[in-house]
C-alpha cells in the first residue's frame, strides 16, 4: 500500500457552506422583493394623506402651489441648519438640560404645524374653486392614488 497518505480537503467544505449562504442570500432577496412588490403589509398601507392629496391635484395647481409656499419652505429650510446647530449644542452641554432640547422641539413642531396649516390651506382654496366636475375628476385621481399604493405612482413631481 501507499506510505503517504493522501491530505484532507480542508477547503471542500468552505466552500460548500459558503456557496449555500450564497444561494441563501439570493433566495432572501428574491423572496423579499417579491412579498414588499406584490402584498406585503407595506404594500397594503395607503399613501399618506398630504401627499395623495397633493398629488391627485392637476400639474398646473401642483406647480402654482410650490411657488406660492417656496417663501415659507425656503424660510424654513434656511433656518432648519441652525436649529440643527442648537441641538447639537444643546445635546452636549454638561450637565444635561432636557428643558433646552424640549423648546428646540416645540420651535420645530410649530414651524411644521405652521407650513402643514399653509399647505391646507392652499390645498382647500384650490378644491373649493374647482367645478363640480373638476372636483369629482380630481376625487377619481385620489382614488386611483389610495388604489396604488404608497409608492407605486407613475412618476415624482
Amino acid at each position: 500500500m501507499n506510505a503517504d497518505p493522501k491530505p484532507k480537503r480542508r477547503w471542500m467544505p468552505v466552500v460548500l457552506v459558503v456557496s449555500l449562504a450564497l444561494n441563501l442570500l439570493i433566495v432572501g432577496v428574491a423572496v423579499g422583493t417579491v412579498l414588499r412588490l406584490k402584498g406585503g403589509d407595506h404594500a397594503k398601507a395607503p399613501p399618506g394623506f398630504g401627499p395623495a392629496l397633493y398629488r391627485a391635484l392637476p400639474k398646473d395647481d401642483r406647480k402654482a402651489m410650490r411657488g406660492e409656499l417656496s417663501g415659507l419652505h425656503k424660510k424654513g429650510t434656511s433656518g432648519r441648519k441652525q436649529d440643527f446647530e442648537a441641538m447639537s449644542q444643546a445635546l452636549r452641554t454638561v450637565p444635561f438640560d432636557p428643558g433646552a432640547v424640549e423648546v428646540l422641539l416645540l420651535q420645530q413642531a410649530q414651524a411644521t404645524a405652521a407650513l402643514q396649516e399653509a399647505l391646507q390651506t392652499q390645498w382647500l382654496a384650490r378644491v373649493t374653486a374647482m367645478s363640480d366636475e373638476e372636483r369629482q375628476a380630481y376625487a377619481d385621481r385620489l382614488q386611483d392614488i389610495v388604489e396604488r399604493g404608497p409608492h407605486k405612482h407613475k412618476k415624482k413631481d
